[in-house]
């Protein structure tokens, strides 16, 4: 049995036992009963960190035509350097072949390494079913843009065997609203976004089953009527969460505290948007076909254009850009990237519970910073910054 000491998010003391790949007990001391001395004061706990839009990372891109599944093991064992013990691995807009093709490569991956199986909670399709117009289209490929086709949809999940779990959508195209109740009724986590909905058909898409505005505040038009928009009509619908990406690119920090004020900490999810250039130095990388640069100031552009094209955030620098950005506790965000994203899959808390997977994120701060110690993924140690 392996045993924990630190300080949970709320501040209080804790024993936290590890028996296999579980928690077998969690020993809070809100009354400073257990031995002081055991304690290391500024090493804070945490659940592990989940992020649900992860188009590649460490010079990998899983939407390249040469992607090796294979290589999601590098992937891993960087990204638990960043806190993050579960993600979706996300492909964008791309002929069928290739779509399924890197499917095949992500699922085949998943059997072959537990590493692997570990970490990917499932494959996240980031269209081809969006809006085609400039601005909601962002760096898709505009000649693979297409309207929902539950059939060739579903050969994409059924190749998946189950680890294609979300997918997301434009609602104001031809047959998306049935699209998107089909795609609910088998399981599937819906997201809007890259689109162009009319603030009636975003709650429709509500009542069809779409749970979540992808990247809320991008992939969108220039200018909006002021009033009359589908950026509004997100931020205020109950019935829908919200990702955001925290880098400073992508949304400016009044924005993202504005975001969370409007839909609340229960409802936003902190996401990177990472790509090949994540956890990589500044240059040139790869977003499927699309040559991308990441300059020396965080943000990732297609080459040679000032237009954003995925990110080179990582999970632990977005928490803490959220806390500074939204002027909130560190606490709260962190409850971004682990509580609030598990709410959108069966089977994972997101939080520090005994008799769920001991994922754990070990860590200390500095103006609301996260340097990250350790991580424990089901019960193993398998990054510290001491090694």
């Amino acid at each position: 049995m392996t045993v924990i000491r630190g300080k949970l998010s709320g501040g209080h003391s804790a024993e936290i036992l590890l028996e296999r790949e579980q928690i077998a007990e969690v020993v809070a001391d809100p009354a400073g009963r257990l031995d002081q001395s055991a304690f290391d004061e500024s090493l804070r706990i945490a659940p592990g960190f989940i992020d649900i839009q992860v188009n590649g990372f460490a010079g990998i891109d899983f939407n390249h035509s040469d992607f090796s599944g294979d290589d999601l093991v590098d992937v891993c064992r960087q990204m638990l350097t960043t806190g993050v013990t579960r993600f979706c691995p996300t492909l964008i807009t791309a002929e069928h072949e290739l779509l399924a093709r890197n499917i095949a490569e992500i699922l085949k991956a998943s059997k072959k390494h537990r590493l692997v199986r570990d970490m990917v909670l499932g494959i996240h399709l980031e269209g081809p079913y969006i809006n085609a117009e400039d601005g909601p289209r962002g760096a898709h490929p505009v000649a693979h843009v297409a309207d929902p086709d539950w059939d060739e949809f579903d050969r994409l999940r059924t190749l998946g065997q189950g680890l294609l779990r979300m997918v997301t959508v434009a609602p104001e195209l031809p047959g998306c609203l049935g699209f998107i109740k089909k795609a609910t009724q088998t399981g599937i986590v819906v997201g809007i976004g890259h689109c162009n909905p009319a603030p009636h058909v975003v709650d429709q898409a509500v009542r069809d089953g779409a749970r979540i505005s992808t990247h809320l505040g991008n992939g969108t038009h220039k200018l909006l009527d002021r009033h009359q928009n589908y950026l509004q009509k997100q931020l205020a619908h109950d019935g829908l969460m919200a990702s955001i990406i925290c880098d400073g690119p992508h949304l400016p920090d009044y924005l993202v505290k504005n975001m969370v004020r409007a839909k609340g900490r229960s409802k936003i999810i902190l996401i990177t948007d990472a790509t090949a250039a994540s956890g990589a130095p500044p240059g040139r990388y790869t977003l499927g076909g699309l040559d991308v640069e990441a300059d020396a100031h965080n943000a990732l552009r297609l080459a040679e254009t000032p237009y954003l094209a995925g990110s080179t955030l990582t999970m632990e620098r977005a928490v803490g850009n959220c806390a500074k950005f939204a002027r909130i506790a560190l606490a709260s965000a962190i409850k971004m990237a682990t509580e609030n994203p598990a709410k959108l899959f069966e089977g994972i808390t997101g939080k520090v519970v005994k008799g769920h997977r001991a994922d754990l994120v070990l860590y200390r701060t500095d103006r609301k910073e996260i340097e990250i110690e350790q991580v424990y993924l089901a019960g193993r140690l398998m990054y510290s910054s001491t090694l």
